[in-house]
C-alpha cells in the first residue's frame, strides 16, 4: 500500500516537493496550502487538496511542514489533534529546532528536520536530514531517505551541522549563480548576445558539475588538465589566482555560517 504525503505550505519548497514526488510517481499526495491559488497546479498534477492542516495531518503517513518558520508553532497546533506515533512529521522551517517541533506537536509523532537547498525545485536538490529522534523507527527512517532520495541527494547529518550546512549548501546556489553571472557578463564583453552567452554558460557549469561527479581525480588536477603551459587557460587562472578565487569563497562560506549561528543565539 503506497504511503500518503502531506504537506502543510505548499509554497515554493514544499509544493517543489509535492511536484516532484507527483511527477516521479509512487505515492498517494495531499496538501494544504492558505492561499488555494498555490494549490491549482499541484491539483492537476493528482495531489488532493485537502481543506485544513489538521486534515493533511489526519490522511497523511508523512508531515511535510513547508510554513514559514514564525508560522511553524501556530500550523502545528493546528496539526496536532491528527498526529499520531505511526506518522512522521519532516519540517524544512528553517531555523527551528527539533526540540522546539517536538514540543510543538506535544511528542505525538517523531520528528525530522530537513535542510533543502533551492536546485530542489528542479529535482536536483541537496537534503540535509537529521533523524536524532529516538522515537524514529528505521522503516521510517528508510521511507524518508527514499522520498527524499526521489528528489536529490540525500545527506544526513546531525542537527548541529545544520548552520554550517546552510552556509555552504544552502546558499551555495547564490555563490554559484554569482560566478555565472560573471561569465555571462565576459561573453557579453566579447561580443555574444547575452541569450547565447547564458546559455554556453549553463551548459559549461552543468557538463562540469557532471565530470567531477563522476570522476575520482582531485578538483585542482581537472583544473589544472584543463591548462596549457603559456596557454590562454593559464592567463586566465593566473588572475584568478592573483585574486584569491578560492579563499573569498571559503571565506564567503565561514561569514554565512558566523551569521547563521548569531541568528541562533
Amino acid at each position: 500500500m503506497a504511503l500518503t504525503i502531506g504537506c502543510v505550505g505548499c509554497g515554493n519548497m514544499g509544493g517543489a516537493i509535492l511536484a516532484g514526488l507527483a511527477r516521479k510517481g509512487g505515492y498517494e499526495l495531499c496538501g494544504y496550502n492558505r492561499t488555494p491559488a498555490r494549490m491549482r497546479p499541484l491539483e492537476e498534477l493528482g495531489v488532493r487538496v485537502m481543506e485544513s492542516p489538521l486534515a493533511v495531518a489526519q490522511a497523511a503517513d508523512v508531515l511535510v511542514l513547508g510554513v514559514k518558520p514564525y508560522q511553524a508553532a501556530d500550523v502545528l497546533a493546528q496539526m496536532r489533534g491528527g498526529l499520531t506515533k505511526e506518522k512522521t512529521l519532516v519540517s524544512v522551517a528553517a531555523g527551528v529546532s527539533r526540540q522546539r517541533l517536538a514540543q510543538a506537536v506535544e511528542q505525538r509523532c517523531p520528528v525530522v528536520r530537513c535542510m533543502p537547498n533551492t536546485p530542489a525545485l528542479v529535482g536536483m536538490g541537496v537534503f540535509a536530514l537529521c533523524f536524532e529522534d529516538p522515537a524514529l523507527s528505521d522503516a521510517s527512517k528508510k521511507n524518508i531517505l527514499d522520498l527524499f532520495g526521489a528528489l536529490g541527494v540525500c545527506v544526513e547529518l546531525a542537527e548541529a551541522k545544520f548552520t554550517a550546512f546552510s552556509a555552504l549548501i544552502g546558499a551555495g546556489p547564490a555563490y554559484v549563480f554569482a560566478m555565472m553571472q560573471g561569465l555571462v557578463q565576459a561573453g557579453v564583453t566579447l561580443g555574444f548576445q547575452h541569450r547565447e552567452s547564458r546559455e554556453m554558460v549553463t551548459a559549461l557549469f552543468g557538463g562540469c558539475a557532471r565530470m567531477a561527479e563522476q570522476g575520482t581525480a582531485p578538483l585542482m588536477q581537472m583544473r589544472d588538465d584543463v591548462c596549457s603551459p603559456g596557454g590562454l587557460t593559464m592567463a586566465g587562472v593566473n588572475v584568478l589566482d592573483r585574486a584569491g578565487l578560492a579563499g573569498l569563497l571559503v571565506e564567503a562560506v565561514l561569514a554565512a555560517d558566523k551569521r547563521g549561528r548569531e541568528m541562533e543565539s
